[in-house]
């Protein structure tokens, strides 16, 4: 058995662009956000990846994304010393 549906939400659901009021519109400008770094990305096979989870999780729950900018960090530190 089928449930009638009212009429004023079967109205609520169609569009007519006769109801546009463009007197109602607003002009929405996004927000810049600073450019903080560079985005890259590299392909890592699944069992370094794992292997990497396993490390950042031990070292108090960090992603391992974190992890790898620490690591990258620190050696360049030392390669640059």
């Amino acid at each position: 058995m089928k449930k009638k549906t009212s009429s004023k939400k079967q109205k609520l659901d169609k569009y007519s662009p006769e109801e546009w009021d463009q007197t109602k519109s607003v002009t929405v400008k996004p927000e810049k956000k600073p450019i903080q770094g560079i985005s890259t990305s590299i392909r890592l096979p699944h069992s370094m990846v794992q292997k990497l989870r396993k490390i950042a999780q031990k070292k108090g729950g960090i992603g391992y994304q974190t992890l790898l900018k620490i690591w990258i960090a620190e050696r360049l530190e030392q390669e640059s010393a």
